[in-house]
């Protein structure tokens, strides 16, 4: 029922779309959401083509386990190399994703060091990493 949704989403989907998704399929009987977060800790175990990832700043995905985070990093400097620099709401429009996914991967691009990041008045924007391509 996640796969094809997941692979739409480009391997990624944060757990209230996954909750609003899986419920909008049950119809009249719902699921509750501390059941779908149990069922999908347990995607793993049951050697599913998916699991449940946590990050840094506790928002919750389900994504695909082929999902190769060295290429949602290398897209994410790609992107913002291209455009000198983004903010996640004009990555989450190129890339065609959530404003919350694309800050999640805008910022594991950044704890990888391949980011620099700049949080003033106007936005929170995304540079690339200069020290890491001049010599």
């Amino acid at each position: 029922m996640l796969h094809a949704p997941l692979e739409e989403q480009g391997g990624m989907m944060a757990l209230t779309e996954v909750y609003c998704l899986t419920n909008r399929a049950r119809g009249m009987e719902l699921l509750s959401p501390e059941d779908l977060v149990n069922a999908c800790k347990m995607f793993e175990a049951l050697n599913l083509p998916m699991r449940l990832r946590v990050f840094d700043s506790g928002v919750m995905v389900v994504q695909l386990q082929s999902h190769n985070e060295d290429e949602m990093i290398a897209s994410a400097l790609e992107t913002v190399s291209e455009r000198g620099f983004l903010s996640s709401e004009e990555y989450a429009k190129l890339v065609g994703i959530s404003v919350l996914l694309a800050k999640e991967r805008l910022l594991l691009a950044e704890k990888f060091g391949h980011l620099c990041r700049d949080d003033s008045v106007e936005s929170l924007r995304f540079y690339p990493n200069l020290f890491l391509t001049q010599d």
